[in-house]
């Protein structure tokens, strides 16, 4: 299966620049997803990658060939579409076989394909039906199905799972992953949704405004944000952030403050902000479970009051305010925890968690 190389792929819509000058790989066998909310220029990256949009500018390579004026029917990929894109008078095995009577391939060999990827996918038991008489999620497999049965070398997705209910989402997600593992196709995946790109692939490009805010593992991506963008778009909840704090030294001591707060920093966080020569306009970000709420003082932290209460069965999310004025804080807590509403608590935090922002660039301080 070919790599895939994108060199500054730039593509613009008259003075609208869909996608502006990206850069990322994906290796032999990888599963790749494109992340980032609507109209950040993912799927527009997705489409040149098949061919059916031309790059206003820079490179898509696959392995060493360069495939910018290559047709997409001799780049042998597969696409998986959100509508799934079934032709509704053909039966599931006419649907599945279509592209290989296009190809004027012989009949008995695409009986032995249709047979072999439709047992692969569980829906051999379908091949007389038509798209109307089956579910979304067996008519998402019977897409697959046909992306597959051409052996493509890339399979490229687009928002596949976002027609399906919350259940069946969660099961083809795994069902997607298992396959692609299995097969060892080079896979490109785009997505609007978070735990689909985090759930699924080995490797996340985090999308906004068509460029790339970080490419990573899910892990990278959600622990160590790269700028304020993927703090609060990775994660539900998301990143807790305390703006407009200042940097100050006080006694040998380094404090983060501002008319509500006044949180001590451990040494290596204050050299870092030190480094940065950035004294104001400081934002304060971690996430809900690395932080705990005590009812005294205790170590790297700051009081707050609470404000409501979210219970999530097995989990409890605290919601807190340092000051009136200020962003709601969440904070996971046992189920078990007892707070009162508007009871003043003390929000001790993990230093491994903590994340300093320059709220100018947005970019990550520490």
């Amino acid at each position: 299966m070919p790599s895939i190389r994108v060199v500054n792929l730039k593509k613009y819509f008259g003075k609208v620049k869909a996608v502006d000058g990206i850069s990322f790989e994906v290796k032999d066998g990888e599963f790749v997803a494109l992340l980032g909310p609507s109209g950040c220029g993912k799927t527009t990256t997705l489409l040149m990658l098949a061919g059916i949009y031309k790059p206003t500018g820079g490179e898509i390579w696959f392995d060493d060939q360069l495939m910018n004026d290559v047709p997409p029917k001799f780049r042998e990929i597969g696409m998986v579409f959100q509508n799934y894109a079934l032709y509704p008078h053909m039966t599931i095995y006419e649907n599945i076989a279509f592209p290989l009577r296009a190809k004027k391939m012989e009949e008995g060999e695409i009986k032995k394909r249709v047979y072999d990827v439709a047992k692969k996918l569980m829906i051999e038991k379908l091949l007389d039906r038509k798209p109307g008489q089956i579910s979304g999620g067996q008519q998402q497999r019977v897409a697959l199905a046909r992306a597959l049965i051409k052996q493509p070398k890339v399979l490229l997705f687009d928002e596949p799972l976002s027609n399906l209910d919350a259940k069946l989402r969660m099961m083809m997600r795994a069902e997607i992953k298992k396959l692609q593992e299995d097969l060892g196709i080079t896979s490109v995946y785009v997505t609007h949704d978070q735990a689909e790109a985090m759930t699924m692939a080995s490797r996340i490009v985090v999308f906004n405004k068509g460029k790339i805010m970080q490419y990573g593992t899910p892990d990278e991506v959600y622990r160590n944000p790269k700028n304020l963008f993927v703090a609060t778009f990775i994660g539900n909840p998301a990143m807790n952030l305390i703006r407009n704090l200042s940097y100050i030294r006080k006694d040998g001591r380094a404090f983060l403050i501002s008319k509500s707060l006044h949180l001590e920093l451990p040494e290596d966080v204050a050299k870092k902000i030190e480094e940065a020569k950035k004294q104001e306009g400081l934002v304060l970000g971690f996430r809900p479970e690395d932080a705990e709420i005590v009812h005294e003082e205790s170590g790297l932290g700051f009081w707050a009051y609470v404000y409501v209460l979210e219970p999530l069965g097995r989990d409890l999310i605290i919601n807190l305010k340092v000051s009136e004025t200020d962003e709601l804080i969440k904070v996971f807590a046992e189920s078990g925890v007892v707070v009162d509403k508007d009871e003043k608590v003390f929000v001790k935090l993990r230093p491994e968690g903590i994340h300093v922002f320059d709220s100018e660039t947005e970019e990550l301080i520490v």
